[in-house]
């Protein structure tokens, strides 16, 4: 219906995309040398990194039940077309199931990545829907590294999104940034186990 990557094509990319982040960090490390102790040393430059967010549209059975599946579907796909129309070709968009998206982002910015998921939000609040006019989306997204494991690089974007619904709908928030302020509470799952 979209033409978007769908959520059976998601793991395979998820996963490679893990393993070339890990080959970016290792490329991105700097070498130095400590001239006081005489020891080498390496830091990885972390300017830009991965992201992944996913993009729910708010009240989409509200959709469906006033103006009909057809109605729905058409907004399905013209959203579609404006992610694939204000996303970079290699940022890679999949439609993950009912009225739910995912991205993720080539290495960017956090600074970046708010900014262009921002411009999208307010493309879409902006945007006049056949029929239906007016529709919102509300938007999480979280930091993929190369230690992460691919269910809590989702797991974080949802926290992160679940969080937007639950404050207000029609806005973004950063799981690390939900993190720094102590709004959420960091988790690691290993496999199916979340460990606390």
């Amino acid at each position: 219906l979209t033409g978007l990557y769908n959520r059976k094509t998601y793991d395979q990319k998820l996963s490679s995309l893990l393993a070339k982040q890990h080959n970016n960090q290792l490329n991105s490390l700097s070498w130095g040398k400590d001239s006081r102790l005489g020891v080498e040393f390496r830091n990885i430059i972390d300017q830009s990194f991965t992201w992944l967010a996913i993009i729910d549209i708010d009240f989409f059975k509200n959709v469906n039940d006033k103006f009909g599946h057809l109605y729905g579907d058409e907004v399905l796909l013209l959203l579609s077309q404006l992610m694939q129309q204000s996303f970079r070709q290699n940022d890679l968009l999949f439609r993950f199931g009912g009225e739910e998206f995912v991205i993720i982002f080539e290495p960017i910015s956090e600074e970046q990545a708010y900014y262009v998921l921002n411009k999208f939000r307010q493309l879409i609040e902006k945007y006049d829907f056949p029929m239906v006019e007016n529709v919102t989306v509300s938007i999480g997204y979280a930091k993929i590294t190369e230690r992460d494991h691919p269910k809590s690089v989702f797991d974080n974007a949802d926290k992160a999104l679940y969080y937007s619904k639950e404050n207000g709908r029609n806005c973004l928030h950063n799981y690390e940034t939900l993190i720094a302020k102590s709004i959420l509470k960091a988790t690691v799952t290993e496999g199916d186990i979340e460990i606390f």
